[in-house]
């Protein structure tokens, strides 16, 4: 009898023990949504100007009429392309050197014809919030330094997903649990006290590594003790968990101003979770697979009493044996074998594309709410409620509708939101930019739903032989989307104003719709057995008369 049988058979898929266990362990979804939705906060960017040379203790906020005097004189002024009003200008200041402190430009000398260049040093206002950028200098010619921050978190994650995926199989699920929270503890006061940029990046590498942990071993556990017909329910539902997170981050980043702080406060409840190296079991399934049948089987008695059902003895050490013969006939098929067939290679390279758009999307526009026009901390509130719904959405229609026109439908939901959201850019005025933001809303509606269902139907498309390298082929392909995405929004800040607020939307957009077109060619898996093996998945969904690729 399989693990999977045990499960079904005796001690039940989803009984109140499973559930507190579920809980607890979807919890630190909360923690992973902190860690990383942070950027949004903490490389904001505040309002700023070049430092006056003249002035040592110059500040952003007007000190007396002769202080004004001195800006106007120092600093060109610039047209806003939506409004035609004049401000002054982030990057720039005047070179000349002859000119005499105190003089006020008209209006219509503002753009005179001085030289000008770009300034080293920045003063910023601290009125509404002081973050990294204010810190490390991160705007101007130096903003680059914000996509490097976030582009290091990925590369973080990326080798987070290897190390914590093989520790997790050979140490235990628990034990790789916990220690990814320490890990991601002293990440973050490094992080907190970091004086300088190299020691904040480091610090992000980390916690990307750590973080990856928390929010993959926590999936894999739960995919363990919860029955297989349950298994989708309980894979969507732990999102909703991380939107929670969503929602914790917005109203402390509202209340806490100062980043660092708001670091700190984020970060220090996972120490709580430590306390799981008592309370939670470690997974029975992984027991098994190591020998260890009377731990297994006190968990999985536990399991069977909360459901009013006994496990009969001996009945493990059966499952231990066809679990071995099992992953000996799973070792013997090769990733690469994915690739060998045509019908695969197309698959494959379908899914492939299709994570690597997703998380070149999502992040590309979650991580990039600031520079949406209007209220950061409104626009952060309105982006969780429609990933939140979007999640809901999927939860109630999956199981209706399917996997395929579901995905598919969301990612041309969210392409045509990112699309159209450009026309008010490039053709209205400043009044249209709430119907811009609200376009952009759509689409981080269809990219969250595809996202809530995009795990589930790579691992029923895959042959059972070889998904779990499948698996981590399909999350390399997301990373490099996650690495791409700020500097697909770094790259509009060197454009003008319209084509730079609009450019991002134009490429989430487009691979979008891409992605949503070739997920189409895919076979639907609702209602289906899962293929086992290579030849089970060449001839996977040819009976499908909906399916494109046979």
């Amino acid at each position: 009898m399989k693990f999977d049988d045990i499960l079904e058979k005796e001690a039940g898929e989803f009984g109140p023990y499973q559930k507190k266990i579920y809980v607890l362990v979807c919890l630190p979804a909360v923690i992973a949504a902190f860690l990383t939705l942070l950027p949004v906060f903490i490389l904001a960017v505040p309002k700023h100007r070049c430092h006056l040379p003249e002035l040592a203790n110059d500040t952003y906020a007007v000190q007396s009429v002769w202080h004004q005097q001195l800006i106007n004189a120092s600093i060109p002024w610039k047209k806003d392309e939506y409004d035609d009003r004049w401000e002054l200008s982030q990057c720039h200041i005047f070179n000349d050197e002859d000119e005499k402190p105190g003089t006020v430009w008209k209006e219509s000398e503002y753009n005179r014809n001085t030289s000008q260049s770009e300034c080293n040093e920045w003063v910023f206002d601290e009125s509404e919030y002081i973050t990294a950028v204010t810190d490390y200098k991160m705007v101007c010619k130096n903003s680059i330094l914000k996509s490097h921050f976030i582009m290091i978190t990925f590369c973080g994650s990326f080798l987070g997903a290897f190390i914590t995926g093989s520790f997790s199989d050979l140490f235990g699920r628990k034990l790789v649990f916990v220690s990814s929270l320490l890990v991601a503890m002293v990440a973050t006061v490094v992080q907190v006290l970091s004086p300088f940029y190299w020691l904040f990046l480091a610090s992000r590498f980390v916690l990307g590594l750590s973080g990856s942990g928390v929010f993959s071993v926590s999936f894999v556990y739960i995919m363990e003790v919860v029955g297989p017909s349950y298994r989708m329910f309980a894979g969507i539902f732990i999102e909703l968990f991380w939107c929670a997170g969503l929602f914790l981050l917005v109203g402390a980043a509202y209340w806490i101003r100062y980043w660092r702080y708001l670091v700190a406060a984020m970060s220090f409840p996972a120490l709580l979770f430590i306390s799981y190296i008592w309370i939670i079991p470690e997974s029975p399934r992984w027991l098994i697979s190591r020998g260890k049948y009377d731990q297994a089987e006190k968990v999985l008695q536990k399991i069977a009493k909360s459901n009013k059902r006994q496990i009969p003895e001996g009945l493990l050490e059966d499952t231990f044996k066809e679990e071995k013969n099992s992953d000996t006939k799973k070792e013997a098929a090769k990733v690469w074998r994915l690739f060998s067939h045509r019908i695969l290679l197309f698959r494959t390279l379908i899914i492939a594309f299709n994570r690597f758009a997703l998380d070149l999307t999502y992040y590309g526009i979650s991580l990039n709410i600031g520079h949406l026009s209007g209220n950061l901390y409104l626009n952060y509130t309105l982006s969780s409620v429609v990933e939140t719904l979007a999640t809901i959405c999927v939860l109630l229609l999956i199981f209706r509708l399917g996997r395929r026109p579901l995905y598919g439908g969301s990612m041309v939901i969210s392409a045509a939101g990112f699309l159209f959201s450009s026309l008010p850019i490039f053709f209205g005025e400043s009044d249209d930019s709430k119907f811009s933001v609200a376009l952009v809303m759509v689409g981080k509606f269809g990219v969250s739903a595809a996202y809530a269902i995009i795990y589930v139907y790579c691992s029923e498309i895959f042959p059972t032989s070889v998904r779990s390298s499948a698996m981590a082929l399909m999350y390399i392909s997301g990373m490099i989307g996650g690495v791409i995405s700020p500097y697909v929004v770094g790259m509009s800040e060197s454009m003008g104003e319209r084509m730079g607020a609009a450019f991002p939307m134009i490429v989430f957009g487009s691979v979008s719709l891409v992605a949503g077109l070739l997920s189409l060619l895919l076979p639907e898996t609702k209602d289906k057995v899962m293929p086992e093996y290579i030849k089970d998945a060449v001839h996977f969904g040819n009976h499908d008369s909906s399916s494109l690729v046979v």
